[in-house]
């Protein structure tokens, strides 16, 4: 699983950047030779200090390693102060030279991972959505950016560093063995049985504790989300007490795992420590009883100066890979996602000022052809067989009870959702080539308008850059939704904040904020879905009085329940249980279908 993990965190990176990350590794393995010359010095060092209190001749290796540094001509106290401060230059500078690099190749990584998320949210945002929806939002925002970090930091950035200290380990361990291959191999079995034990009893625990806290994490930010989108429910329902009491509970949960999760390293740190001491006194009666002096403070001062560097790096190795362990179980979603969208094509950013001009190339002209259309994994057609054809310039609206397919209708229509069958075509074209080609001509009013926290003016010009929101746009996309009086009410104007959702803005503010916003590109085509719904009588009027105003230059398509909105519709499209039953004037819809005749008698209509 680690491995795989591996494998697939380093294919979300160019090729280019993985040979960068390749050529930071070797690197890497070539500064471990530091380590071990450094270790040798301090060993030559040692081995000359027992010769020159006692008396006795250098051996054969301390004298070759004299004369190939071209210091068997100094004095004793010269040559052990050269060495020493060589030793001691190099075991510095390695460590050194190791930060530097770990520090440009995390900074790298963490630009990366930058630009991943960027890539990865492009790709979602083209995906249909449908398969969006197989996701929570919640979900889809940790794994495009919490997850993306936990993979690339976490995962390949620890990477980086095993294989410095695994380096570190295997040409110690090579060094140690030339020195003494009985001990070499003692020490190394040791602290490997020591450091393998403790990942196996702890790595499973880790990886279910790092599941834990992504869930709960995720869990827990639904919670706060639902209990502030629904506060006016709670309080008349009161369940603000639950709420709290559940959130409290989740955090209680959470700060388990994390404190759990948080120690496990301790207790690895502490366990290598202690088998650190054991083994230098294991190690000290073992070279006195038989080795002699000399020779037994050479290999003993060699071997406690590599478990100087081979101890840390033997704990970081082991929190390494529980670290790898613990992080593949939190980045599934980021993996998986990564995945689901690598046949999506990142979208391709317009000139804005292509979607704020007059369209002239575009023509509103509809056609549905025997279009149906089901939900995955149901039976039931939302839409069968659907035809129609729309003129450039016309209102026309689509009517029926609850459930008919009016909205995936629309949603057709967008591009939102593909078709199982016939043909859709806008200006002649599919419509997500239609919407590619023609930015900004075709504009779209939801039943609940997502207001964004910002201004009146950013807002409106939501999804453009700021210098594209003039006083003479925003003031024409008020005037439109008649919202322009309110908005020169306020205090900073178009520059008023409208706060968390819009809370600051009453429904029908809202609504029109809306309608002002798919004004904003003077659009050749305008879909209203009950658009003019959380209205009052007197400014749904007004509304749609100005709507009406855009008929013969913009084509207009309405869902609507109320009637008396769509009276004077150039067409009425009355849709039942994914059927056209009829379409044509109002009064002749009437005429065709008895139910929409009852609604409109009750209606006084």
């Amino acid at each position: 699983m680690r491995e795989k993990t591996v494998g697939r965190s380093l294919r979300l990176l160019a090729p280019k950047d993985r040979r960068k990350l390749g050529l930071v590794v070797a690197i890497q393995i070539f500064l471990s030779g530091l380590d071990l010359f450094g270790v040798a010095l301090i060993g030559v060092v040692s081995a000359l200090a027992i010769t020159g209190v006692s008396g006795q001749v250098t051996g054969n290796r301390v004298g070759a390693v004299l004369e190939f540094m071209h210091l068997d001509s100094y004095t004793f106290e010269t040559q052990v102060a050269i060495l020493g401060a060589t030793a001691g230059v190099t075991l510095i500078g390695r460590t050194l030279l190791s930060i530097f690099f770990i520090r440009k190749s995390l900074f790298f990584l963490a630009h990366k991972a930058a630009i991943i998320s960027g890539d990865l949210t492009s790709r979602v945002l083209a995906q249909p959505i449908l398969q969006m929806q197989k996701r929570t939002s919640q979900e889809t925002l940790y794994a495009l950016t919490g997850g993306v970090s936990t993979l690339i930091l976490g995962i390949l950035g620890t990477t980086v560093m095993l294989a410095s200290d695994l380096s570190l380990v295997l040409v110690m361990a090579v060094g140690l063995l030339i020195v003494d291959p009985g001990t070499a191999i003692g020490s190394f079995i040791y602290f490997t049985l020591i450091a393998f034990l403790l990942y196996r009893l702890s790595s499973t625990r880790v990886r279910k504790l790092n599941e834990a806290i992504v869930e709960t994490s995720i869990s827990g930010n639904e919670q706060i989300i639902e209990v502030l989108t629904n506060y006016r429910e709670s309080i008349v329902r009161n369940r603000r007490a639950y709420y709290a009491r559940k959130f409290a509970k989740n955090r209680l949960d959470l700060s388990k795992f994390s404190a759990e999760n948080s120690f496990i390293p301790n207790i690895s740190k502490y366990v290598l420590e202690s088998s650190v001491v054991i083994g230098a006194l294991l190690l000290s009666a073992t070279q006195f009883v038989t080795q002699d002096a000399r020779h037994a403070v050479a290999t003993l001062a060699i071997f406690l100066t590599a478990g100087t560097r081979v101890a840390p790096a033997t704990l970081r190795i082991q929190q390494g890979f529980l670290k790898i362990k613990g992080a593949s179980g939190s980045v599934d979603l980021t993996l998986n996602l990564a995945k689901e969208v690598e046949g999506f094509s990142i979208a391709v950013d317009t000139d804005p000022a292509l979607a704020l001009g007059n369209h002239e190339d575009f023509s509103a002209a509809i056609s549905f052809t025997d279009v149906s259309f089901a939900y995955p994994e149901s039976k039931v057609q939302i839409l069968s067989q659907a035809t129609f054809k729309i003129s450039p310039g016309e209102f026309v609206a689509f009517v029926g009870s609850s459930g008919a397919g009016k909205s995936t209708l629309v949603d057709l229509l967008l591009g939102v959702l593909l078709p199982d069958n016939g043909k859709i075509t806008i200006s002649g074209k599919l419509p997500s080539n239609a919407i590619e080609g023609s930015p900004g001509a075709i504009a779209y009013v939801p039943q609940d308008v997502a207001i964004a926290i910002g201004t009146v003016r950013e807002n409106i010009a939501l999804g453009f850059p700021e210098e594209f929101a003039t006083d003479e746009r925003i003031n024409n996309a008020l005037k439109i939704a008649h919202l322009e009086s309110f908005v020169l009410s306020l205090e900073n104007k178009a520059d008023t904040q409208v706060g968390e959702r819009g809370t600051k803005l009453s429904g029908g503010q809202r609504q029109r904020l809306g309608i002002a916003r798919a004004m904003f590109t003077n659009p050749k085509l305008l879909v209203l879905d009950e658009a003019t719904s959380s209205l009052d009588a007197e400014t749904e009027a007004s509304v749609s009085a100005a709507i009406q105003s855009l008929r013969g230059g913009t084509t207009i398509l309405m869902i609507a329940h109320r009637l008396a909105t769509v009276r004077s519709a150039d067409q009425v499209i009355y849709i039942d249980r994914g059927q056209i039953l009829a379409k044509g004037s109002f009064t002749e819809v009437r005429a065709a279908v008895p139910d929409f005749d009852r609604q409109a008698n009750l209606l006084g209509l």
